[in-house]
C-alpha cells in the first residue's frame, strides 16, 4: 500500500513510530551509569527546542507553552552501573556499586566476564573486561569465594601498572558501564538492550517534544529527564520539589510484561483515574496497580510528591525486568506516547528526525575478522570459508577439505610436521522448539553458563544467523538456555528455516586495550587459526624445507574430535598444537601453576591435563627461540590440546601457546605482541 492509502493519520503514525524508535536505538547503547549521565543528557539537549533548565542534580527540564493546566512528564537518563573506587599496583580497577539496591538478584554476575566501557573525566572511553575465572583452571583455583561478589571484581584494561592506568586517562570516580547492544528481535518490533526500560520513557518524551516544538500545547507541559533513577531517585526528587503541576505522570523503569498505571496516593487517585480512562476510550490495554509510594533515602521516611493524588507512575511493558536483556515493544511505546500527546493536550506533529549517530566501521585485521566469525564445535563452515579465503593462492590450491570437515593444507604427501590450530568456539546447539517460538539449547563445549545468560545472541541457521537472546534462570537445568529470535509461533520457527541441530552463541567482538592487549570471544583459538594463515602468506613453498601440513581442525571443544580423526591416518614425526596457554596471571587465579604472564612471550605448554612434552623437545624450542630473539616462557597448565591426539602413533608433541587471560569467558584477553612471539617460533620451525 502506497502511502495515499494511509491517509494523513497514518502518515504521521509511521513518521512518530520511526522517530521514537531511532531515538530508543540510540538512547539504549548510551553510555550514562546513575550521576554520569552527561552523554545522554547531551543527546536529549541536542533533540529538543523549549525552555531548557539543568539543576544542580543532572536533571534536564523542557517547558512549552503557559497557563492551566500545568502537565508534569518525567523519565529517567540513567542506568545500573560502577564507579571505580580503587586501582590496584598491577593496573586493575576495583568497583564500587552506584545503587544501594541492585535492580536484579543477579545484577552481578550480569557484569562477570563481560566487555565494559569505563568513561574517563576527561570524556574518553576505556574498554576493558570484567575479570573471569578460568574455566581450565578451576579445579586449581585455591579460592572458594563467590567471582561475582563485587569484593571479587577487577576491570582489565591492559594496563601493567596502577601508573599505566592512570596515564591512559583512568581515574578514581570513573563510572563503568556494560557495552551495551540495541537488538532487534524478529519482525514483530520487539528492541531489547540492558536495562532499556530505563531509556524508553527518555524516547517517549523525545517524541513529545518534537510534539510541542511544532506547536504550542494546552496549558504548560513540562517535559523532565531525570538524573539517577537506578540511585535513590534523587534527580526525581528534585524536579518534583521545584516544579509545581496540576499533574504528573512519571515513566519509570521495569515493571511487567504490560504497560500499567499505578497512582501515588490510593486515597484520590485522580491523574491516574485520568489516564485509565482516557486509554479505555482510546481502547489501549493498560493494567491498573496498586498505590506507587516513592521514597528517597535523602527524605527518610517523606513521600517526595507534595499532592500525591496529582501523581501517576507509568510502566511501558518489559520483559526480562532489571535484566541486561530487556525487552519491550515500539508498539506498546507508540501507543504510550499517543495516550499521553491527548492527555497533555498536544497539538503538534513530530518535526526532525534524530541525530545520525551511525559509527565508521574500522578497518579489519586477520585476527579481528575470524574472531568475529562464528562456529560453534560442529558448525565451523563459515569460520573455514574465511580461513580457506584469506589463505595465499599457492596454500588455497593445496587445501582441501576431509570428511570430518578439518581444512588442510598439505605441502606435502605425508607430513613430518603438523601444525594443527582449532576453528570452532563454545557455544549451544538447539535441542527443541517450543509452541510459542522460543528454543531450548545446550551447551556445546565446556563453559560456564553464567556468562551466556542474560546477554544478547545470535542464532546460527545454514543460511544466515539471526539476532536473538539468551534467557536463563531455570533451576537445575544449568546446562541449556532459552533462546529468543523474535518468532511467535512453532510455524513461524519452521518457516525461517530454525530446526534443531542450529547454533547459538552469545555476540562478540574484537576489542583493543591499552599496550596492544585486545579483547574478545574466541581468542580461543582464531588467534591461533590467524596466525597460521598469517604464516603461510608470509612465505613461498620453496622456504618450508621439511614436509609439512598446516591444519584447521573442528570440534576441539567438545572432545578433540578433528584432531582425533586426522591422527587416524596421519602420522607426524612432529606436532605442534597452537592454541592457548591458560593463564593464571589474574587476581582471581591460584599462582601455583599456568603463571606466564602477558607480555613476557609466547609459552611452550609443556604439561597439560593431555600430556607431557618431553622436557628435550621443550629445550629444543626454547633454544630456537632465543637463537632467534623471541620472547618465551614454558609451563604447566590445565586443559587438552589437539596435538595430544597423535602421540599414540608416534608423534612428539610440542604445544605452543600464547598467555590468555580468563579462558572460556566473553572477555578472553591476550596480548599481540606474545601472539607475533608465537608467529615467529611458528614460522622459525617451518622453514628450519
Amino acid at each position: 500500500m502506497g502511502v495515499r492509502g494511509w491517509g494523513m493519520g497514518g502518515v504521521l503514525a509511521l513518521l512518530l513510530a520511526a522517530l521514537g524508535s531511532a531515538d530508543l536505538r540510540v538512547l539504549a547503547t548510551l553510555d550514562g551509569a546513575s550521576a554520569y549521565e552527561r552523554e545522554v543528557l547531551e543527546y536529549v539537549r541536542s533533540n529538543l527546542a523549549g525552555r531548557q533548565e539543568v539543576d544542580n542534580s543532572g536533571s534536564l527540564t523542557v517547558t512549552f507553552g503557559s497557563g492551566k493546566p500545568h502537565t508534569l512528564l518525567i523519565a529517567g537518563l540513567d542506568e545500573p552501573g560502577y564507579v571505580v573506587s580503587a586501582i590496584t599496583e598491577d593496573g586493575y580497577l576495583r568497583l564500587h556499586r552506584l545503587a544501594a539496591t541492585a535492580p536484579h538478584h543477579n545484577f552481578e554476575n550480569f557484569f562477570l566476564g563481560q566487555a565494559v566501557r569505563v568513561s574517563t573525566a576527561a570524556g574518553k572511553k576505556l574498554s576493558g573486561v570484567v575479570a573471569a575465572p578460568s574455566v581450565h583452571l578451576q579445579s586449581e583455583r585455591g579460592s572458594s569465594a563467590r567471582a561475582d561478589h563485587p569484593e571479587n571484581f577487577y576491570v582489565d584494561i591492559g594496563a601493567r601498572s596502577r601508573r599505566e592506568a592512570l596515564e591512559a586517562g583512568a581515574d578514581l570516580l570513573d563510572a563503568v558501564t556494560l557495552e551495551k547492544l540495541c537488538t532487534e528481535l524478529g519482525d514483530a518490533g520487539r528492541l531489547s538492550a540492558p536495562w532499556i526500560s530505563g531509556r524508553a520513557g527518555a524516547a517517549i518524551l523525545l517524541g513529545l517534544g518534537r510534539r510541542l516544538a511544532a506547536a504550542a500545547p494546552a496549558g504548560t507541559v513540562t517535559l523532565a529527564f531525570v538524573s539517577q533513577q537506578y540511585s535513590g531517585h534523587r534527580g526525581l526528587a528534585r524536579v518534583a520539589g521545584r516544579v509545581e503541576a496540576d499533574r504528573v505522570v512519571w515513566i519509570r523503569p521495569g515493571g511487567s510484561a504490560r504497560p500499567a498505571v499505578a497512582p501515588a496516593s490510593d486515597e484520590r487517585p485522580q491523574t491516574a483515574d485520568a489516564l485509565a480512562a482516557l486509554a479505555k476510550r482510546r481502547k489501549l490495554d493498560l493494567d491498573r496497580d496498586t498505590a506507587e509510594r516513592l521514597l528517597v533515602p535523602a527524605f527518610a521516611s517523606e513521600d517526595i510528591w507534595p499532592r500525591p493524588e496529582r501523581v501517576a507512575s507509568l510502566t511501558v511493558g518489559v520483559e526480562h525486568p532489571g535484566t541486561p536483556v530487556e525487552v519491550v515493544s515500539k508498539a506498546a511505546l507508540e501507543n504510550l506516547e499517543a495516550l499521553l500527546t491527548e492527555f497533555a493536550g498536544i497539538r503538534g506533529a513530530p518535526q526532525r528526525p534524530p541525530a545520525d549517530r551511525s559509527p565508521e566501521t574500522p578497518s579489519r585485521t586477520t585476527l579481528a575478522a575470524l574472531v568475529e566469525t562464528y562456529g560453534v564445535s560442529g558448525a565451523e563452515g563459515r569460520v573455514r570459508d574465511a580461513i580457506r579465503a584469506l589463505l595465499p593462492e599457492w596454500a588455497r590450491r593445496a587445501s582441501r577439505v576431509d570428511e570430518k570437515g578439518n581444512l588442510i593444507v598439505a605441502l606435502a604427501p605425508k607430513p613430518e610436521r603438523l601444525f594443527i590450530a582449532h576453528m570452532d568456539e563454545l557455544g549451544f546447539e538447539v535441542t527443541e522448539v517450543q509452541p510459542d517460538g522460543k528454543l531450548w539449547a545446550e551447551t556445546r563445549g565446556g563453559g560456564t553458563p553464567e556468562f551466556s545468560e542474560w546477554h544478547a545472541g545470535m542464532l546460527h541457521t545454514e543460511k544466515r544467523s539471526l539476532p536473538a537472546i539468551l534467557l536463563g534462570g531455570f533451576g537445575g537445568l544449568r546446562h541449556r538456555v532459552q533462546v529468543d529470535f523474535g518468532a511467535r509461533s512453532a510455524a513461524e520457527t519452521a518457516a525461517l528455516g530454525v530446526k534443531a541441530g542450529d547454533t547459538v552463541s552469545i555476540r562478540k567482538k574484537y576489542r583493543a586495550l591499552l599496550n596492544g592487549r585486545v579483547t574478545a570471544r574466541s581468542l580461543d583459538d582464531r588467534a591461533g587459526c590467524a596466525l597460521l594463515v598469517e604464516t603461510l602468506r608470509s612465505l613461498e613453498p620453496g622456504e618450508i624445507r621439511r614436509p609439512a601440513w598446516f591444519v584447521f581442525s573442528v570440534q576441539e571443544e567438545i572432545g578433540l574430535k578433528g584432531a582425533e580423526f586426522l591422527a587416524e591416518s596421519v602420522q607426524p614425526a612432529e606436532v605442534y598444537a597452537i592454541d592457548t596457554f591458560v593463564s593464571s596471571d589474574s587476581p582471581l587465579e591460584s599462582q601455583r601453576i599456568a603463571g606466564a604472564r602477558l607480555g613476557d612471550g609466547f609459552v611452550i605448554r609443556a604439561i597439560d591435563s593431555s600430556g607431557i612434552t618431553p622436557r628435550a623437545a621443550v629445550m629444543r624450542v626454547v633454544e630456537l627461540a632465543r637463537r632467534h630473539g623471541i620472547p618465551v616462557q614454558y609451563g604447566v597448565t590445565s586443559g587438552a590440546n589437539d596435538g595430544s591426539k597423535f602421540v599414540n602413533g608416534g608423534a612428539v608433541n610440542v604445544p605452543l601457546g600464547w598467555p590468555l587471560r580468563y579462558s572460556h569467558s566473553p572477555g578472553e584477553v591476550a596480548d599481540l605482541a606474545d601472539i607475533a612471539a608465537l608467529g615467529k617460533i611458528v614460522r622459525a620451525l617451518a622453514v628450519e
